[in-house]
């Protein structure tokens, strides 16, 4: 099972828009371009002003024809109403070598799939200090349909924010703040602190800070309540802040406490803790670095007490507006003494090549420890992503 639950990690990418590299035109921060302080997610007007004039291939071409909003400017909404649609579909390859027989794991041969990432309307609410937002989505994922059906809400939220964007309190389904929020979110620092914006979200209580040299978003969690039983669910704190010391250059820390009666990984009580730093630069417009390095420690209950570590660094080159060359390593240290360190890379291609839409090309190997075995695990994604 634990070779089936690492591969289903690395099976396909992430659901929303979540873009640090962003960092290169200026914005360092998110609160100004999504509704969620945090960044990813539901746009605000300003947001989709400057997709359509930043991300895009021949970017500030078309005078009035380039009109920013819902279905490329051809729906308008009142000033207080934010709506959008987000859909993701790929083709995701895969083989596997080394896998010990009956692990579950899929052969040497390649195998493809279409899989549907994401299919998810959303709308939000800015009126006064009011704040709010609700996204619904269908899913494909037997495992997760097992857990959760096939209907999904991601985030549902309300919010207060009594000087403009600069304190945030809300309550509700949210992401949890913590390290960088990026599309991959298979990627190892994501997987192993359990703070990916697929499907990780968590219910609780949030507080978040931001100005142009500081954003800080401080978390209790209260479980995930739509899974079942409550044993299931973690409770808890997760926090992080970003600094801004000149333009270009972000550095930041994250932490992460929670309690769980029954661990889904681990089957019995477990206090998980994740603590780290990231970091996301800009030395020169057509390059961005981002980087995070995580100690992970569980303490399970009639266990031994484990520390392992994660991280990953990424390089994100644009040659040309709209077209981004991606390469990224990432290890896991597990911790355990009988297991050794596991390391992948991926490089990628993503063309923005129209107005709320892009295609993008993945390719990943991982070579992956479990114990005294190790294999090898390939993979291509071909992915669609249209958002309106």
């Amino acid at each position: 099972m634990i070779f089936i639950s690492f591969l289903g990690t690395a099976a396909a990418t992430s659901r929303a828009e979540a873009y640090p590299w962003m960092i290169r035109h200026g914005h360092d921060g998110c609160v100004s371009c999504h509704v969620d302080p945090s960044g990813s997610g539901l746009l605000t007007r300003y947001g989709r002003e400057e997709g359509d004039e930043e991300l895009t291939m021949h970017h500030g071409q078309g005078g009035e024809e380039r009109k920013a909003g819902l279905l490329w400017g051809h729906v308008d909404t009142p000033d207080w109403l934010l709506l959008g649609a987000g859909f993701r579909a790929a083709v995701l390859g895969t083989q596997v070598t080394g896998a010990p027989a009956g692990s579950g794991a899929p052969g040497p041969s390649w195998k493809a799939d279409l899989v549907l990432m994401q299919a998810d309307l959303r709308a939000g609410i800015r009126q006064g200090p009011l704040r709010a937002s609700a996204s619904l989505g269908v899913v494909n994922d037997s495992s997760y349909a097992a857990v959760a059906g096939n209907l999904v809400s991601r985030e549902h939220w309300v919010g207060y924010a009594p000087d403009g964007d600069t304190f945030l309190v809300r309550a509700g389904r949210m992401n949890l703040p913590f390290g960088i929020r990026s599309i991959e979110h298979t990627l190892w620092v994501r997987q192993e602190t359990r703070t990916d914006i697929n499907d990780l979200q968590e219910h609780g209580v949030a507080f978040a800070y931001s100005s142009n040299r500081l954003r800080a978003e401080l978390m209790g969690i209260l479980g995930n309540y739509q899974i079942s039983p409550d044993a299931r669910r973690q409770r808890g704190y997760s926090a992080s802040v970003e600094l801004v010391p000149r333009p270009g250059l972000a550095v930041g820390a994250s932490s992460l406490v929670t309690h769980v009666a029954q661990d889904v990984r681990l089957d019995v009580a477990n206090w998980r803790q994740a603590h780290g730093l990231f970091a996301r630069a800009s030395p020169a417009e057509a390059l961005v670095i981002l980087a995070e390095a995580d100690v992970v420690h569980d303490s399970p209950t009639g266990a031994s007490a484990t520390t392992g570590f994660v991280s990953m660094l990424q390089g994100d080159v644009e040659p040309v507006g709209g077209l981004h060359v991606i390469l990224t390593g990432e290890t896991l240290t597990p911790g355990t003494p009988a297991t050794k360190s596991s390391y992948g890379g991926w490089a990628a291609l993503d063309w923005f090549c129209l107005r709320q839409f892009d295609v993008r090309l993945d390719f990943m190997w991982r070579k992956m420890a479990f114990g005294t075995d190790e294999l090898d695990e390939k993979a291509f994604l071909v992915q669609a992503h249209l958002y309106l």
